[in-house]
């Protein structure tokens, strides 16, 4: 296909590929690590693609991982066009374990940001013995969602594409203006790779369809207490895109063993704002996974 200028292009060690899954969706998979290494699947958040994971990526494969970052159906740049409730956060999941077994993997690590923390979270709920641990940044399900969009809800699909007019470097300003922390950078390129995909007349019906399917609520108590033992949830403390609130503490503690970690002054981007301490804090979770007590940011 041919594509624009884009992550992993500058980024030695990271490839991309395509892979098609059993059901004939085709998704974007970029990679780094050892081929024979321990797998870890990172997913994702809205509207984004596997460059979130930019840095992250390239610090656990140091580590001896095999990284796995897809973009997300309807994302970045894999398949966009689904048919009606394909864009479900159920949905979503159920590709995410079609892609694990295209590539023969039966067990891994998972790691969800933002919108793919909840689709990570469904993961779990789907197949919790195919899940060695779960880490969840920013998520939805844990943290409340502004109901920004909900106007969007009623428009319909046929005017999607005409939001492309509003894909710019202005809007992309605002866009990681709102994403970021206090003392949050981004760079010119940063800002390209975020428009990148929405060059793509597609992507504008996925991201409308994502917004009236996907269940982007706080998680019930019962499914809460279902999740793997020991996940790891961080937030940073001025996420104004998923609010943790006074009550997300309450809300891991519902988890078995659940660890809480808040990085101060940080926004919605913390594997990106604090990409050293973050990366050091999950190459820890993923050595020792399942050992109970608390962890620090530092």
């Amino acid at each position: 296909m041919t594509r624009p200028s884009h992550f992993p292009d500058g980024f030695p060690g990271i490839t991309a590929r395509d892979v098609t899954l059993v059901d004939g969706v085709r998704l974007r998979l970029v990679e780094c690590g050892p081929a024979d290494g321990a797998p870890v699947l990172l997913v994702h958040g809205f509207g984004a693609s596997a460059y979130q994971w930019r840095f992250l990526m390239p610090a656990l494969a140091a580590g001896g991982w095999r990284v796995l970052a897809p973009d997300l159906p309807g994302h970045g740049f894999s398949q966009l066009a689904l048919a009606d409730g394909q864009y479900t956060r159920d949905a979503y999941a159920r590709r995410m374990w079609m892609l694990l077994d295209a590539l023969g993997i039966a067990r891994a690590p998972v790691i969800g940001h933002s919108m793919g923390g909840a689709v990570a979270a469904e993961m779990a709920w789907q197949h919790p013995e195919r899940v060695e641990c779960l880490a969840l940044l920013s998520p939805a399900g844990f943290g409340r969602v502004p109901q920004r969009a909900r106007v969007l809800r009623g428009v319909p699909d046929v005017l999607a594409p005409l939001a492309r007019a509003f894909a710019s470097r202005a809007a992309a300003h605002l866009v990681l203006g709102d994403v970021y922390g206090p003392e949050g950078a981004w760079s010119r390129r940063d800002e390209e790779e975020l428009l990148a995909p929405y060059a793509q007349r597609d992507i504008y019906r996925s991201m409308l369809r994502t917004i009236k399917e996907f269940d982007f609520r706080l998680h019930p108590t019962a499914l809460l207490a279902a999740l793997p033992e020991g996940t790891l949830v961080l937030f940073g403390t001025h996420d104004r895109v998923v609010r943790p609130g006074e009550s997300v503490a309450a809300r891991v503690g519902e988890v078995p063993g659940g660890r809480l970690v808040m990085l101060p002054r940080i926004g919605h981007l913390p594997q990106v704002e604090a990409a050293e301490r973050v990366s050091a804090l999950l190459a820890e979770f993923l050595r020792v996974p399942r050992v109970a007590g608390a962890m620090g940011a530092d």
